[in-house]
């Protein structure tokens, strides 16, 4: 097993090796699923509120090939998406088949899906890390952002409050992840990181959130004047190593080295073409990390649009506070 991870956040770190260009991990360290198509939210700064949603997921039978593959190699798991993991119509029984192969599971929700029955039965499973994203340091810029109403909102942090209680062991990790905008009084970072770490493990502002591809790719350029907000800065010149450690399976099957990606652009393969180790290493994949890792950000859709590439003077594109308990 080329890993063997003891925690998932080893990933993480073993990731951090080929943050240079053209040094490349041999397999993936994480790979990510989109198990979905389509959201229960509508977030007015993602993607999915913009795309033509359907049924279509990825097929059970082809995702356990996946999984397969992934374990003999000892990569974390990721079930991440602009789409929502938990309306996988076959979630527990993916999240079973994982842990079936020992291998470690990571789940990034908006939490409003939490039954007590999912709750206990990701409690059951030993999911390894939940992290529930935000937007925004008050209920109101979550409700704004997020474009939910109050009710939806205090059922999300129920739900958040629930399997905090009722976790053994402090298994799973539980983080709240949230962006900002300068609408966000700045001085509340700290009443966000208290009131929230009640019932998680850390708390992350993680950085702005990100209305460039909203203008630009689904040409909603409206949308800086109806949020009364400045367009950041773009950036001189930014490399990105993604590519060097990252896979993403999308719904469809197709693969793509990134996984906020949401054209289809830097498609490399189909899980069903091929081995996932010989995707990683094929001719394609090679020729995307090369022109990526050189800085070119402009030749593909997404990369143009990244928030890699924007700042803003007073919200870093970063961690930029958190607290762990």
């Amino acid at each position: 097993m080329l890993y063997n991870f003891s925690h998932f956040s080893d990933a993480y770190i073993e990731s951090r090796k080929y943050l240079k260009e053209n040094i490349i991990a041999k397999f993936p360290p994480y790979i990510t699923f989109q198990l979905v198509n389509r959201c229960n939210f509508r977030c007015i700064m993602c993607p999915v509120s913009y795309i033509k949603s359907n049924t279509n997921e990825l097929d059970f039978n082809l995702f356990k090939k996946a999984v397969d593959e992934i374990a003999k190699y000892g990569s974390l798991i990721r079930f991440i998406g602009y789409e929502e993991p938990l309306l996988y119509s076959n979630i527990k029984e993916a999240i079973s088949y994982v842990k079936s192969k020992g291998l470690k599971l990571h789940i990034t929700t908006n939490g409003s899906l939490l039954s007590d029955e999912l709750i206990n039965f990701i409690i059951d499973k030993k999911v390894d890390s939940i992290v529930f994203s935000f937007q925004g340091l008050s209920q109101n810029e979550y409700m704004t952002i997020r474009n939910v109403n109050a009710t939806k909102y205090k059922k999300v942090l129920n739900n958040i409050q629930n399997l905090y209680k009722k976790r053994v062991d402090t298994v799973p990790f539980m983080k709240i992840t949230t962006t900002i905008t300068k609408r966000d009084n700045l001085n509340s970072k700290d009443e966000f990181i208290k009131s929230h770490s009640k019932y998680s493990d850390e708390v992350q502002i993680t950085g702005f959130t990100h209305f460039i591809h909203i203008d630009e790719f689904f040409k909603k350029p409206k949308i800086w004047s109806e949020l009364n907000i400045e367009k950041p800065t773009q950036k001189e010149s930014v490399k990105c190593f993604l590519p060097n450690y990252e896979m993403l399976i999308k719904h469809s099957g197709d693969i793509i080295q990134c996984c906020g990606a949401f054209s289809d652009e830097m498609r490399i393969a189909n899980i069903k073409d091929s081995s996932l180790y010989d995707i990683w290493h094929s001719k394609k994949a090679d020729k995307i990390r090369k022109i990526i890792n050189s800085g070119n950000l402009t030749c593909f859709s997404d990369c143009k649009v990244c928030p890699i590439r924007y700042s803003y003077d007073e919200i870093e594109n970063s961690v930029s506070d958190m607290i762990k308990n």
